[in-house]
């Protein structure tokens, strides 16, 4: 691992000064950069590269495999005017409209959580040792039969609302491109959105109200995403195209030597270039930001994961286990096509005295 840095940390340099020269143009992009990289390797080598493969994406399971069952009795269970001593029946009378029963991902939440704050303040109000009334103990017995019930639902609720809501399946949607140039960049503000909703569920496990409009931002910025499934993309794309470059190097070197007596030739100098102007400002320091940018998202959905009270069904942690952990999946892949395509680099460079620090 050390030596797979090492190459990379001698390419910085030359990575800033193309970038400061250089630019981007307007048509440049991830898959045009791995194009122009092979190009120039399959020319150099002589070697015709390998064909491109069908990427397989992985869905975002489907919400009906995802959604648990929600056992919430409704507040009527106690009785529509006995709300009234809790404070609560324009609330209930709001979810119970047309407009509540259809109501969005936020909505419900921030419901949910005014309600029980309303209802607990409320039983909280109640002294049971000075108690007499009949019907004051009944209610009492009705309130917190109810508070436990919401209790007991509220793991599916929230996970309902969260990872099993529609703004959350179009932000892993695998029908568009990748992340682009700068792909850590691209994903902040849905990971900011994700934090949002990590933090409102830890206020709603917390009996905390949450705020309906702040909810509404986070999940409208879900909702216009397909950042998670771009990212997928992104590593798919780039570990098919390190894997082509690999094959290249890795059949000329096999085929028979790049230098002799540790000499370099023009070949092998022309692949140097390649190696120094090309490989490293383009295409290494792309590969990094991705590696960053799958990292802070792991990251950021781990967050929100780890917050539910319930263990995830079978097809989520199936996809999980495919495209959001670290050492396995896409970026388990990624990280080893690099690292297997650093090597190779390094076998070519040794073969012609070419390596960072040689005396050529």
């Amino acid at each position: 691992m050390l030596r797979r840095f090492t190459l990379a940390a001698a390419l910085v340099t030359a990575a800033l000064v193309t970038a400061i020269i250089g630019g981007c143009t307007g048509t440049d992009s991830p898959q045009a950069r791995f194009d122009d990289y092979l190009t120039r390797l399959a020319r150099t080598l002589d070697r015709d590269p390998e064909p491109a493969t069908q990427l397989t994406r992985r869905l975002y399971p489907a919400r009906r495999d995802l959604r648990q069952p929600v056992d919430t009795p409704r507040t009527g269970w106690i009785g529509f005017f006995q709300l009234h001593r809790c404070g609560l029946v324009n609330l209930v009378s709001e979810r119970n409209s047309i407009l509540g029963r259809v109501a969005p991902p936020q909505a419900r939440l921030a419901y949910e959580s005014h309600l029980m704050v309303g209802l607990t303040r409320c039983r909280a109000s109640f002294d049971d040792t000075t108690v007499a009334d009949g019907d004051d103990r009944d209610f009492i017995a009705r309130l917190d039969e109810l508070i436990a019930l919401k209790r007991q639902a509220r793991g599916a609720l929230l996970w309902n609302q969260t990872i099993a809501s529609a703004p959350m399946a179009h932000l892993f949607s695998v029908a568009g491109g990748n992340a682009g140039l700068e792909p850590s960049l691209a994903g902040r503000a849905p990971r900011r959105a994700l934090a949002r909703l990590t933090a409102a569920v830890a206020d709603i496990r917390a009996q905390r109200a949450v705020d309906e409009a702040s909810l509404a931002d986070a999940y409208e910025i879900l909702d216009a995403s397909e950042y998670g499934g771009a990212l997928q993309v992104a590593a798919l794309e780039a570990t098919a195209a390190l894997e082509r470059a690999t094959a290249l190097i890795e059949a000329r070197l096999a085929s028979r030597p790049l230098c002799f007596n540790a000499q370099p030739n023009r070949r092998a100098r022309v692949l140097h270039t390649i190696l120094v102007d090309i490989y490293g400002p383009q295409v290494q320091s792309y590969l990094a930001d991705l590696v960053r940018a799958g990292r802070l998202w792991r990251t950021s959905i781990e967050a929100l994961i780890d917050a539910q009270s319930i263990d995830p069904p079978l097809e989520f942690d199936r996809y999980q286990q495919a495209t959001l952990v670290d050492n396995r999946g896409i970026w388990g892949h990624l990280d080893h096509a690099i690292e297997r395509h650093t090597e190779h680099w390094q076998d070519a460079m040794r073969q012609c005295n070419l390596m960072p620090g040689s005396n050529t």
